[in-house]
């Protein structure tokens, strides 16, 4: 055991060489100081999974009003209420209740041929090149072309939008952001104001259109119209976020799995597993890996009194990859039993538009290895992200064996997924499945066993456990009917097709409609 690791835990968001690998640092505070103190910074941090999931559902006493970044918390300036993602009930919840009527997981998950296309777009100029790039080519190019599509933005303007947005959390490596109320408001980027008055003349399918027509209830209980400046803050708001979150994560997603080539394979042999693999990836390279807030009254963490009006960072990060909450944390591993993670926070505010980034995430690493089946990360000419509040790359190329036909390389994965559905099937066993819900993914597991000529089995999730009926297999089609009981009573009709160790169906949940599912055999 060397010096270093008698010191005492130290943790710095601005500290360069932490924040390239925080991983080891962070797996220290969970297990040494699981409630943190930066005396230079003046901050506590709470790194386990329970403690940040109970801060994060605790708005009345971890309140976001004052930002969720350290140094906008610093600067205690006085934020716009339209900026709900900086506000607190009840502020918070009536520019999210109408950014909800707007920005629904329907109308995102009607944008995927788009993505799709724009992805096509951005990869196929690369196709027999021998190189790529994550982020140059795909990361810092789709998520801008859909969120300006949903807005509205011109696509010539998009670029620009986007490095507005990137700009405003840049900074000096080492160095706080330099916190200027203009880059949140949008006041700074005076082409929104084109934008609105363009769209107030000619209304079409966008979001901007929507916000300007869209009757509103205010925090004071008045129905009426956003003013000017509340429309360009949530558009500035929406942009930053649906850019930034997806790039870092097909970013994430080029870095990790050039490191875990086998995993890679699997997922161009079955492209089944990709939605698990994106929330693995998820959970393990969390785009946003910290959150701020501020303590209102007085509150305790493991015997030490926290005074009201402090500073408190919730280290998603962290969390993510508890050993307590997710077995071998720090393990890349796209077969693991599925369990929610923390990477679009949870509570009130969590992520309006996770279902979107999930979308994107998917599709990008769908249309990535239909190109790319495998790659190498070209290290010398990787560029990380100057910035203390969401990890990431500026530019991730990589060396590709893309020499092959681009038609041989879609139909690879096909013809690897058709030969797997002649293996001989054991159903007996535990299956992860993850439905995707109306709220997003969701995970569930199922244990089949044979009595005799009879199968039996379990379904368990959201904590509870339900035996389930009529199980059927002919050797190839699983079907069942789950009886749940919690939070309501409710006939689960559940039916898939096994190819090999992977299962995808749906799940049709009475009144509320059916749901496709995706899953695999644990080993």
């Amino acid at each position: 055991m060397n010096a270093s690791t008698h010191a005492p835990v130290y943790w710095d968001p601005y500290h360069p060489d932490i924040w390239k690998d925080p991983y080891p640092t962070f797996r220290r505070l969970r297990e040494e100081s699981p409630l943190y103190y930066n005396e230079e910074h003046g901050f506590y941090a709470l790194s386990r999974f329970e403690d940040v999931k109970s801060g994060l559902l605790d708005s009345a006493t971890f309140s976001s009003a004052r930002g969720t970044i350290l140094e906008i918390i610093k600067a205690n300036a006085e934020l716009p209420a339209s900026l709900f993602i900086f506000q607190d009930p009840p502020v918070h919840t009536a520019y999210r209740r109408l950014l909800q009527r707007i920005i629904t997981p329907k109308r995102m998950n009607a944008l995927e041929q788009q993505i799709r296309d724009l992805c096509a777009q951005s990869m196929d100029p690369h196709v027999g090149t021998g190189r790529f790039d994550f982020i140059t080519n795909l990361g810092a190019e789709m998520p801008m072309r859909v969120i300006g599509m949903l807005l509205g933005i011109p696509e010539k303007d998009q670029q620009a939008v986007r490095e507005f947005s990137d700009n405003a959390l840049r900074a000096e490596s080492g160095k706080p952001i330099e916190y200027d109320p203009a880059n949140l408001s949008g006041a700074g980027m005076a082409a929104f104001d084109e934008y609105i008055e363009w769209r107030t003349r000619n209304p079409s399918d966008d979001i901007m259109t929507e916000l300007i027509h869209a009757n509103f209830t205010d925090p004071n209980g008045t129905v009426r119209k956003l003013d000017h400046d509340e429309i360009i803050a949530i558009v500035n708001m929406v942009a930053g976020a649906g850019n930034e979150t997806t790039n870092r994560l097909i970013g994430w997603t080029g870095k990790i799995l050039a490191e875990h080539p086998d995993q890679r394979r699997d997922l161009a042999r079955n492209p089944r597993l990709i939605p698990q693999a994106i929330e693995e990836l998820l959970r393990y390279e969390s785009p946003g890996a910290v959150a701020g807030r501020v303590s209102t009254r007085d509150t305790e963490f493991y015997g030490r009194r926290i005074p009201a009006g402090s500073i408190m960072m919730l280290v998603f990060g962290s969390a993510n990859r508890d050993d307590r909450r997710f077995q071998d944390g720090d393990r890349f591993n796209i077969h693991r039993e599925p369990r929610p993670h923390l990477a679009f926070g949870n509570g009130v505010h969590v992520c309006i538009g996770a279902a979107l980034a999930r979308l994107e995430g998917r599709v990008a690493l769908e249309e990535v290895l239909k190109r790319f089946p495998d790659w190498e990360v070209d290290y010398d000419k990787t560029e990380m992200s100057a910035t203390t509040t969401v990890r990431g790359w500026d530019s991730l190329p990589v060396f590709t064996s893309s020499a092959r036909k681009t038609h041989s390389l879609v139909t690879a994965p096909v013809v690897a997924a058709t030969l797997e559905t002649t293996q001989t099937v054991s159903i007996e066993g535990t299956w992860n499945l993850t439905v995707k819900g109306p709220t997003g993914p969701m995970p569930t597991e199922l244990i089949i066993e044979r009595n005799g000529d009879t199968l039996t089995g379990l379904q368990s999730g959201q904590g509870m456990s339900e035996p389930i009926s009529d199980l059927k297999f002919d050797g190839k089609n699983l079907s069942w009917i789950n009886h749940v009981k919690k939070p309501v009573k409710l006939k689960l009709e559940c039916s898939g097709l096994i190819e090999g160790n992977a299962i995808s169906g749906k799940m049709k949940a009475g009144f509320m409609g059916s749901y496709p599912f995706t899953g695999t055999k644990a080993p």
